[in-house]
């Protein structure tokens, strides 16, 4: 039975969502607003799933715009200073309490000379970024600096974190990967006069107000939603995930909801432990990889006292994760039949692109999608596919 479109405005009226966030710092999973924010989290889930699925078949995209989500490293941001008008370039900690901002090549020594691989990339953003004159303040991923583009046959190919990325050489991508110092995915701007009052502006980017240069490759994460083939099938299987989730939440009181809140932290932490390992998840798994993170917190304090202090709040944390067992499953139902809808509206936003996409050789889909919707991103990634290539990848380099 398809979920009407009824019921989805009644359900609409009951729910608010929070507001939008100013600075670019974290995205998450948009099934896991359920885990961390309760009530509301939901509601912005389930209103951002259900607008992308609209818009595949052609109803709009309310208010909902979803771009490509590159995975590119390090994010930077650049542009014009809001106060003083020169050309900077930061990292993410250009929005830290302090922020670290460069302006020279000595900047970017001393704020950044402990870490080389992004003091080489801040350099080249610094070179190369200021061609493509920027009108105000942008956030990117930097996608390949100077000598990160190979030829391999027919091809060219860049490798900036855990997907190659591909073209044929003769293409428009790969001639201008090619001749290119940097390579920049830009997703974010950002306005206001200060930095402190500067607020992002996410969606669609205008790549006309930037300035072509041949130094610079602009990799657009615009994305055109009316070339995928989004199947009835796939359709009534998304709307089928949507009614369980909502019928979930329904019959799920606050106190569940708060109860998942409290441990929010730690239930997430075990839910990429299992998209990790591959173990299906399970509220004893939950207890046991809990109570051994606290168990690793013990053993690392050497007094006795301390210990004993440790060892207190793993026995109270876990008393109360066992009394309120119940309290978790309407939660993570919700989160389960929101993911199964995310994952078949991605397998369908991934049918078609510009770039071909590898890890180790063996073709992959995109890394995924982020829905903004009211101002509030978050991401639309296949879990059980990059997410576990992604931590696997990470688990092999320690």
């Amino acid at each position: 039975m398809q979920y009407r479109v009824k019921e989805r405005m009644k359900f609409r009226n009951f729910l608010t969502e929070q507001a939008e966030e100013d600075k670019l710092k974290h995205l998450e999973h948009v099934e896991d607003h359920v885990i961390h924010a309760g009530k509301e989290g939901f509601g912005h889930a389930f209103h951002t799933i259900n607008d992308v699925h609209n818009h595949l078949q052609g109803k709009g995209q309310g208010q909902t715009a979803t771009t490509i989500k590159y995975d590119g490293s390090p994010s930077v941001v650049f542009g014009k200073h809001p106060e003083n008008g020169k050309f900077f370039v930061a990292s993410k900690s250009a929005f830290n309490k302090n922020p670290k901002i460069n302006h020279t090549h000595e900047d970017i020594e001393a704020n950044h000379g402990h870490a080389p691989g992004l003091v080489s990339k801040l350099k080249a953003a610094l070179d190369h970024a200021h061609k493509i004159e920027p009108d105000g303040v942008y956030q990117a991923d930097i996608m390949h600096g100077p000598g990160d583009v190979k030829k391999n046959g027919n091809r060219v190919e860049f490798t900036p974190q855990l997907i190659t990325y591909h073209a044929p050489h003769d293409s428009e991508h790969g001639k201008a990967a090619a001749k290119a110092q940097l390579g920049l995915a830009v997703h974010t701007k950002y306005e206001g006069k200060t930095f402190d009052s500067m607020k992002a502006v996410h969606g669609a980017i205008d790549h006309n107000n930037f300035k072509k240069h041949p130094d610079v490759h602009m990799m657009s994460a615009n994305h055109d939603m009316s070339t995928h083939r989004y199947s009835m099938e796939d359709r009534a299987q998304v709307d089928h995930h949507l009614q369980q989730a909502v019928a979930h939440f329904k019959n799920t009181p606050d106190e569940h909801h708060e109860t998942m809140q409290k441990h929010a932290v730690a239930k997430k932490t075990y839910i990429n432990h299992t998209i990790r390992t591959g173990e299906s998840y399970s509220h004893e798994g939950f207890v046991a990889h809990h109570s051994a993170s606290h168990q690793k917190k013990i053993d690392k304090v050497k007094t006795d006292a301390a210990k004993a202090r440790h060892q207190t709040t793993m026995d109270n944390t876990i008393s109360h994760i066992n009394k309120n067992k119940e309290h978790f499953e309407g939660p993570m139902n919700m989160h389960r039949h929101l993911a199964a809808a995310k994952d078949i509206l991605t397998k369908t936003m991934s049918q078609k692109s510009q770039w071909g996409h590898e890890v180790d050789g063996v073709k992959v889909k995109p890394e995924g999608f982020v829905a903004i919707r009211n101002g509030r991103p978050s991401k639309f990634v296949d879990r059980k596919e990059f997410s576990a290539l992604n931590f696997n990848k990470n688990d092999s380099r320690r």
